[in-house]
């Protein structure tokens, strides 16, 4: 059985702005059971207009390991809710989810910041985890290669806020494992909120 996450805390956000740039910075506090408390700083740079285009610029350390990513990120359309980006861009090191391959793709996201302590946000990342991970299981995708594809795809739906997006990197792994778990049990057909309800995140 999948360790679960005992407690997210975020420990420090603050955000300035210099020569035209938005610069956030945080730090995340991960409790998993049965491993030691992992720390993962991260700063996000953003040039251009949030509500154009737009590149954003991340650099995270989870105290063991470097990772870099920089997203050119086109707004296609924008709801007082959520919006439809465009995404183009690629990672540099396993921290930041997309394992140095070329990312091209347009999602909806949310317009959530999670800039505080928000504990909606496990329940929201669960959601995209279990939402996608059930559309690979329906595609027969092999169970071991699910949660790299996954990873990879759902933490770039929340590539436009900080703290979600440290959060998702973080967590992923855990959550997938422990989703397809519940998969196994449940089934999809319960749907996503069921399964996250069932592993504790809503």
């Amino acid at each position: 059985m999948a360790r679960k996450i005992k407690s997210i805390k975020v420990l420090h956000f603050d955000e300035s702005t210099q020569e035209g740039e938005r610069i956030q910075q945080a730090s995340v506090l991960i409790e998993i059971e049965g491993e030691r408390p992992k720390l993962i700083q991260g700063t996000q740079v953003l040039k251009g207009d949030i509500n154009g285009k737009h590149t954003i610029s991340y650099t995270i350390f989870d105290g063991k390991t470097l990772g870099k990513a920089t997203y050119s990120i086109n707004t296609i359309e924008k709801k007082a809710d959520k919006a439809k980006i465009n995404i183009v861009g690629i990672s540099e090191g396993a921290i930041c989810g997309g394992q140095n391959k070329p990312v091209d793709i347009t999602v909806d996201i949310s317009n959530k910041t999670f800039s505080a302590n928000d504990s909606s946000i496990q329940c929201d990342i669960c959601q995209a985890i279990a939402d996608f991970a059930c559309e690979l299981v329906a595609d027969q995708i092999p169970e071991d290669e699910i949660c790299d594809e996954v990873c990879s795809t759902v933490c770039l739906w929340f590539v436009e806020t900080l703290v979600g997006y440290l959060i998702c990197v973080a967590i992923c792994a855990t959550v997938c494992s422990i989703m397809l778990d519940e998969i196994t049990e449940y089934g999809c057909e319960v749907g996503s909120q069921y399964l996250c309800q069932k592993a504790g995140y809503c």
